[in-house]
């Protein structure tokens, strides 16, 4: 007797839920092998190359730092007459170890326009020890490899451009031609600087972009692609670089190590959840479809708008930052971060223009100030004064009382200063170590001159100690002035020049002077302040 097939609902039933079933799980594996793994794959890959990526942005701005700070010292009027020779104190005011240390340099170099040696700082690696040479001979001898390098690429017109040197350890070079602050004339040299891609720099790496780094040299051209290394729970990913200055080709190579396991445990996860969703696979996409529009997305949409309008007025008209659940911690954060990154940005612009000693404007915005008004009173026209102030023999104040001392001198110096720049509202900035300079647009001279008594007046009422001073028993201070039509030239650094000629007059007689410019030096009129040798 031939046995029936059953025909029951609950046969059927199985039956096609077994078909759906076997049809869904051979529909997913095969989606699985031939486009979702090798998507994850490709995923993988795509972060590994999205680290590589954010590490060579932390190498490159590595790189356009220093050489920004390369341009910014080699475009100085001081670099430009110390190249020249007419500056002899320029390294001694500028340069010591822990400046070295804090920007993290291991070398600098000047050369002449010629490619000669004129100078030499940086810190010895064997010794750790700051040094300055005139030549790589004695004690200066491991600076010879940076010399013969940096010697090749001015002579290859390989300048004013960020290389990688192939050196034990290697290291990142950038070079910029010395020029005046404006710009203007011929540049007498070149400037270098090096920082060493060394196991501190590796650290300093590390901790910026969280992943561990390593270095590494090959006698290889730099190939184009990245080269990737899968073993086990870990992939090792490298990205190269060309190295200068070596006969052969060289590269250098970054490598990060990433931990792998967080995907390995999704594939696996993954592939059990195939299994088990494939009945409930419809279901379960439209129950959370529903559910991530209502609980996530339009949540998420709004924290959107809310990001956006934060960013122009601050105010919450969502009122997602009073919600008790992620988006509103994550809406305050956002909101606190955005008013600290308001403050710091503020900080760092104060930084970048006032002198960090005395918080008064530093030479930096000086100069900028200083081409502001030099347009202003040319284009109006308007009189325009500029002044140059200097402490009497500070270096024996230096000495005398110690470096210490000599930073709450400068302090209450400026201090002093700046109460009469308020006073009269002009622009007055430390430009050098003991030197202030100071704006005045639509002054007379005699007006001019007038406040620089006051200046050197509110100096003496300090009655600062000065047991060295030649000129008087406490802290004095010197001006030189000049007035736009005192200038040779119709430029701010002409007027600056003339300003420096009066003051240079000024200590010429004895030091405690109000001298204002006028042609000839040697008729000029000295205020009541003038004190004899």
């Amino acid at each position: 007797m031939h046995q029936r097939i059953p025909r029951s609902l609950r046969f059927r039933f199985f039956v096609a839920l077994g078909g759906l079933l076997l049809c869904a799980i051979a529909s997913l594996a095969a989606i699985s092998a031939w486009l979702i793994f090798p998507t994850l794959q490709a995923e993988e890959r795509a972060t590994v190359k999205r680290e590589l990526d954010r590490v060579e942005r932390s190498f490159k701005l590595d790189q356009q730092q220093l050489h920004a700070q390369v341009r910014d010292w080699a475009h100085w009027d001081d670099t430009y007459q110390f190249i020249r020779g007419d500056y002899p104190r320029y390294a001694d005011v500028n340069f010591s170890q822990e400046m070295f240390e804090d920007m993290r340099y291991q070398f600098m170099a000047f050369f002449t326009s010629s490619g000669e040696v004129h100078f030499l700082a940086g810190i010895n690696p064997e010794t750790g020890s700051y040094q300055t040479c005139r030549a790589t001979i004695g004690d200066c001898s491991w600076m010879t490899p940076w010399v013969n390098s940096m010697q090749a690429a001015i002579e290859d017109n390989r300048t004013d451009q960020i290389s990688i040197y192939a050196n034990h350890p290697p290291a990142i070079v950038a070079s910029s031609p010395v020029l005046r602050t404006d710009k203007s004339g011929v540049s007498p040299g070149w400037l270098f600087k090096t920082r060493t891609l060394n196991s501190e720099w590796l650290s300093f790496m590390e901790v910026y972009t969280g992943l561990p780094i390593s270095l590494s040299l090959s006698h290889e051209s730099a190939p184009l692609s990245d080269s990737f290394s899968f073993s086990g729970n870990t992939v090792v990913a490298e990205r190269y670089f060309p190295v200068s200055g070596s006969p052969t080709p060289m590269s250098l190579s970054i490598g990060i190590e990433l931990n792998r396991t967080s995907y390995l445990t999704g594939l696996t996860t993954f592939r059990y959840v195939l299994l088990w969703t494939a009945g409930l696979m419809i279901m379960v996409i439209a129950l959370v479809l529903l559910l991530l529009e209502k609980i996530v997305l339009k949540p998420l949409r709004l924290l959107t708008q809310f990001t956006q309008q934060v960013g122009t007025d601050g105010t919450d008209t969502y009122g997602l930052t009073k919600r008790n659940d992620e988006i509103g911690l994550l809406s305050r954060t956002f909101q606190e971060q955005f008013a600290c990154q308001q403050q710091l940005n503020a900080e760092l612009l104060k930084l970048s223009t006032h002198d960090a000693l005395t918080g008064l404007p530093n030479r930096r915005l000086f100069d900028q100030r200083l081409e502001t008004a030099f347009a202003e009173a040319v284009l109006a026209p308007n009189a325009l004064a500029v002044m140059m102030l200097d402490i009497d023999h500070f270096k024996l104040y230096n000495d005398h009382y110690g470096h210490q001392c000599g930073d709450e001198c400068l302090q209450q110096v400026a201090g002093a200063f700046n109460s009469i720049a308020t006073a009269f509202n002009f622009l007055i900035a430390r430009t050098g170590g003991e030197e202030f300079s100071a704006i005045l647009p639509g002054v007379s001279p005699e007006s001019a001159k007038e406040i620089g008594e006051q200046l050197t007046q509110a100096i003496d009422h300090l009655q600062l100690p000065h047991a060295t001073s030649p000129v008087k028993p406490y802290v004095t201070v010197s001006v030189g002035i000049a007035m736009l039509k005192d200038s040779k030239s119709p430029s701010a650094s002409a007027v600056m020049s003339a300003a420096d000629q009066a003051l240079y007059l000024a200590k010429a007689a004895g030091r405690h002077q109000v001298v204002l410019f006028k042609p000839p030096l040697a008729n000029t009129t000295f205020s009541a302040h003038n004190t004899p040798l």
